[in-house]
């Protein structure tokens, strides 16, 4: 575990940063192991600084499920030193990607676990932040429940850095399940929407239900994962179907498209963008509607514009993107806290 002494020289160092990219007119983008980076339409910025070599663990208390890391070390790491206590993160992308800890707070991610173990939002119970008008911060509190004042942690999840850099986190970390079972099927979105329901009914919650729609792939996917006690499981498979001890979300790897998308739309909604997202990859997690795709930057404004109107939320992951106009009922909103936490707006 790092000393605090090393976190207060890391920080000095970072804040130094702040300091000359002010002095130099400059703007300042902070790197974990660079997945998720999006390339504005207007000018980039003009310095970077990885924050990969701050990757320790601060604090970890197995008894009450809470660990406290720097925002550099990845979640794969985080989850092996987890696994010794029998604990993990539920945090898996549907593209397979190994994201740090902080960079999944900053751009706002979620993973095929969210029906059946919440959103990764959830799991943030605090976070260190250095901003450029406060200097180093501390927001929410490294215990599980919390219900004093206002949840600030919330207004840097999914912020990419905007407000300030996060350089540590406090997560809720859930008991590695007893026993798993995996299930897939191939058909029609028809007749894989009708199994998911059959799903339901099995049992619930599930761990994990995904749609995968591939373009070079004839049909949809849907992919189903049990986690809990062997008693459970073992009926699933004897009563039901067999399933597999290890099965795959993806029958192949993930291929990157020019933008991703992440987001979330109503349930009633999912079998539909399934059926208008065109010439891309996307992963539907069928309980909450949370999704990640890929799409050209030609398609990818019809989608998000589509998938608004149904009232479902969407940002852009990475990729190429036009900065969306603030609503004008938040924008006294937004400048303040701009205002507040990056006066010279070095942070983009």
């Amino acid at each position: 575990m790092k000393v605090k002494a090393d976190i207060l020289a890391q920080e000095q160092e970072l804040l130094a940063v702040f300091a000359e990219v002010r002095r130099d007119n400059q703007t300042l983008r902070v790197e974990g192991l660079g997945h998720r980076l999006q390339r504005p339409a207007g000018e980039p910025a003009t310095r970077s600084y990885s924050l990969t070599g701050w990757n320790d663990i601060v604090a970890y208390h197995p008894a009450d499920l809470v660990v406290t890391v720097e925002a550099g070390m990845s979640v794969k790491a985080l989850n092996r030193i987890l696994a010794e206590h029998g604990q993990w993160i539920p945090l898996t992308v549907a593209d397979g990607q190994d994201d740090t800890v902080g960079g999944a707070v900053s751009a706002g991610l979620d993973g095929i676990w969210r029906g059946g173990y919440g959103s990764f939002r959830d799991r943030v119970l605090g976070l260190r932040v250095l901003t450029p008008g406060f200097g180093a911060i501390q927001v929410g509190a490294a215990v599980v429940k919390n219900v004093a004042g206002y949840n600030l942690s919330r207004l840097f999840f999914g912020s990419r850095g905007t407000l300030g850099i996060i350089t540590q986190v406090t997560l809720k970390v859930s008991p590695l399940p007893q026993s798993r079972r995996y299930w897939a099927w191939e058909g029609s979105l028809s007749e894989m929407s009708a199994k998911a329901n059959d799903l339901m009914g099995w049992a619930t919650p599930w761990a994990g239900i995904a749609f995968i729609a591939d373009p070079s792939q004839k049909g949809t996917r849907l992919w189903a994962a049990w986690h809990g006690v062997a008693e459970t499981v073992d009926y699933l498979a004897a009563t039901k179907e067999p399933g597999s001890p290890d099965l795959p979300l993806m029958t192949r790897p993930w291929k990157p498209g020019a933008v991703t998308l992440k987001g979330a739309v109503p349930r009633k909604t999912v079998q539909d963008v399934i059926g208008v997202w065109e010439n891309g990859l996307l992963a539907v997690e069928w309980q909450s509607g949370g999704f990640l795709g890929t799409l050209s930057e030609e398609d990818a404004p019809r989608m998000e514009n589509w998938i608004r109107e149904r009232s479902g939320g969407v940002a852009v992951l990475s990729g190429l993107h036009e900065d969306l106009p603030v609503p004008p009922a938040l924008m006294p909103i937004w400048k303040r806290l701009k205002d507040a936490y990056d006066p010279q707006a070095i942070l983009g």
